[in-house]
């Protein structure tokens, strides 16, 4: 009979880079994506979640981030619109956006403590508002261009069955800094698991 492993760390670091992604701008960007058959949130610097596990952000009026976060059947349509955009004969009005950020999902019962270490703006109203990943479809919220340890993120704020997250952007030449500082700051807060 093997002993069983209880992870007490409480935090939980999960890099999710490889997930696809793409990102666009434009006056026909909101329209070319909704023929795709993507649901878009209404404001700015806000977030919707589908039922396929694809996120849309809406960074601004015009430019868009748009990522499969879940294993569903979204990852197949990101990569799909990526290679549209990529194309000679793209959209008009619509133009890509590279976006190869190192992505990490922030999570554990430690969560709101790091973020008050590691960041100015107040997550704990945000966290508690969020709206549940149920998977129903109709997952939106907050999106917010802040600072994290020095280095420029957009945070997405939200609530898991397991708890509260943050998912966290960042470009990709600050991404070893920012990984190895939360770390460091992770442990030092009483411990980090890492995975999914």
């Amino acid at each position: 009979m093997s002993a069983a492993v209880v992870d007490f760390a409480p935090l939980h670091f999960e890099d999710c880079s490889a997930r696809p992604r793409c990102g666009c701008k434009g006056p026909g960007a909101e329209t070319w994506l909704r023929s795709r058959g993507y649901r878009i949130p209404a404001a700015p610097n806000s977030a919707l979640l589908d039922g396929d596990g694809v996120l849309v952000a809406r960074l601004a009026t015009s430019e868009f981030l748009i990522e499969a976060v879940a294993a569903a059947g979204g990852a197949a349509r990101v990569r799909s619109s990526r290679l549209q955009l990529n194309e000679r004969a793209q959209p008009r009005d619509v133009y890509a956006v590279a976006r190869q950020d190192t992505v990490m999902t922030l999570s554990g019962t430690g969560l709101n403590a790091l973020l008050r270490q590691i960041c100015s703006v107040d997550f704990a109203p945000l966290l508690e508002s969020a709206d549940d990943d149920g998977g129903t479809g109709n997952d939106e919220g907050p999106v917010l261009l802040t600072s994290m340890i020095g280095v420029g993120v957009l945070a997405w704020p939200r609530r898991l069955k397991s708890g509260s997250a943050v998912t966290v952007w960042c470009e990709p030449s600050y991404g070893n800094y920012f990984w190895n500082t939360l770390l460091e700051v992770g442990r030092e807060a009483g411990g980090v698991s890492l995975g999914e």
